[in-house]
């Protein structure tokens, strides 16, 4: 258990990787879940954080009692992760499961996270030390996505993960070519000839262009004073859908 900490002072030794990080935040996340992200991360929503070795683990208090728990996986490597490099996830309805979105828990999580390494920069470190490769990692052998998940994402599959893979991988080739190891697994993109087709079909006439819209106005609606009837608005705002007959 890690009580979450507050930054002091207007330039607090990690300042730079802190801001990073909050990017990455709106980066990983649409308008509406930076916003509501941002006000659990103000209301210390966030009661626990711990930063480990290549994940950091929060606990978010959102409209249930019991808190939601948010995961954010970073691939190993030195500075701030790219958002390529990360994979966040939260127990909540609204995960999308893909590991590259951010609910508004992961975001309350993620500015937590910016306070921590604004006050002691060096947790960056101890985040990134992971063996985990970054999700781009194509699998070249079997699994056509590496066993990382549908988007992926590092995770257990099979039993293990997919670095584990990886790893086991790099050992056999590097017995096999005397202590070269392939540090890069280059990607091959797969073309379906069919889909292209269709692409070019349907590809727009070039002297096309978007017709003018009108300009359209924000409506601002005043906030809901009950906190536990505002988050359950949000949470219904966010399995929102409009069907188009």
């Amino acid at each position: 258990m890690s009580t979450p900490r507050k930054p002091y002072g207007p330039n607090p030794p990690g300042r730079l990787f802190a801001t990073m990080i909050k990017v990455l935040a709106a980066e990983l996340s649409d308008q509406g879940r930076l916003a509501r992200g941002k006000r659990y991360w103000a209301d210390d929503a966030v009661v626990d954080i711990v930063v480990g070795h290549g994940a950091v683990t929060a606990e978010v208090q959102g409209g249930r009692a019991e808190p939601y728990v948010v995961t954010i996986e970073a691939a190993g490597g030195s500075g701030v992760p790219s958002k390529r490099e990360l994979w966040v996830q939260c127990t909540c309805p609204d995960d999308a499961g893909t590991g590259t979105e951010a609910c508004k828990h992961a975001v309350a999580a993620m500015f937590t996270l910016s306070d921590e390494v604004a006050i002691e920069p060096t947790l960056v470190d101890r985040w990134r030390h992971s063996a985990r490769p970054a999700r781009q990692v194509d699998d070249p052998v079997g699994d056509p996505t590496g066993g990382v998940g549908p988007a992926g994402g590092v995770g257990p599959v099979g039993g293990s993960t997919a670095a584990e893979r990886l790893a086991d991988r790099r050992r056999q080739r590097d017995d096999a070519d005397g202590g070269r190891v392939a540090d890069v697994i280059e990607l091959h993109p797969r073309t379906d000839p069919e889909a292209e087709a269709i692409s070019m079909l349907l590809r727009a006439p070039d002297a096309a262009r978007l017709p003018d819209l009108p300009d359209v106005d924000e409506l601002q609606h005043a906030g809901l004073r009950d906190p536990l009837l505002a988050d359950v608005l949000d949470d219904a705002l966010d399995h929102l859908g409009i069907r188009w007959e």
